[in-house]
């Protein structure tokens, strides 16, 4: 009788124990893509939060990530110093980027930085601090796909249409690039439609009509497809957005993206990192 006491209460130890490791793991195991993660907690290269070097290293979106082991090795794009992208991106400082769109540009008062601002806090990941140079990064390439803002619509415009059972082409609409990161093909249009409930597919030009949905479309694309590689540096976003300027294919637009985000590294008072082309 003593023995089966003994193993019954072992057996209950042993069942509080793994409830107590599950809770916490659960805990921290939050889905930072979809809800963020508390200010103390970082989002992991997987969108999980927690505290630990799987979390706050290598790979590191958001939150306290690790300058040393995050980031690259801290020449990715995560790395330290990181502020509110509000605070960074300051009322002079995005008057003196719209600056550079002249007179003559179709897009000239379209970009404001309320609408900049909104829909980057749209997404959890920018609704605390951010690594100043991602925030550099984001700049450079919507500065560069846009003209320095001076677009909202791509000049060569064509079909971008592309079989989907998913996200099919709309009888009479284009899928060309609009906003300040040129977003193209249906089956984009249509994701980030999906993502943002609007009907991007069957209203692609949504996007060069209203500011506030040109950034998010750009923010959604940015959150989508850049952001999981920045802890391999500047030269992996430009892969990510235009891989066939890669590998000697437009040398010139590479180091065009490459010189803006050193201009906007300079203005924040940061250094570049490692790896910035591809």
């Amino acid at each position: 009788m003593a023995t089966q006491i003994s193993i019954a209460k072992n057996t209950l130890i042993l069942f509080l124990f793994t409830l107590t490791i599950l809770t916490t793991k659960t805990a921290f195991s939050q889905n930072c893509g979809t809800t963020g993660c508390a200010r103390n907690l970082c989002c992991s290269r997987y969108g999980y939060c927690g505290t630990t070097a799987a979390y706050c290293g290598t790979g590191c979106r958001s939150g306290p990530c690790s300058s040393q082991n995050g980031g690259g090795g801290g020449g990715g794009l995560n790395a330290d110093p990181r502020d509110t992208i509000a605070n960074v991106v300051t009322p002079a400082v995005f008057d003196g980027i719209m600056s550079k769109a002249g007179n003559g540009c179709p897009a000239k008062g379209f970009y404001t930085r309320q609408a900049f601002i909104s829909a980057a806090q749209s997404f959890p990941a920018y609704r605390g601090t951010v690594a100043k140079r991602e925030i550099a990064a984001m700049l450079a390439q919507f500065s560069h796909e846009s003209g320095s803002f001076c677009y909202k619509e791509e000049i060569a415009r064509g079909r971008y249409c592309q079989a989907s059972s998913v996200y099919p082409c709309q009888s009479g609409k284009n899928y060309y690039g609009r906003g300040p990161i040129q977003i193209t093909w249906n089956y984009n249009y249509g994701a980030a439609g999906k993502f943002l409930g609007l009907p991007l597919l069957t209203d692609p030009d949504m996007v060069a009509r209203n500011p506030d949905v040109a950034f998010k479309c750009a923010m959604w694309f940015w959150n989508q497809n850049v952001r999981p590689v920045l802890d391999q540096g500047f030269g992996a976003t430009i892969r990510k957005i235009n891989g066939g300027e890669c590998n000697g294919g437009r040398p010139a637009a590479v180091q065009s993206r490459v010189n803006l985000y050193l201009e906007f590294c300079r203005l924040f008072g940061i250094t570049p990192g490692t790896s910035l082309s591809c």
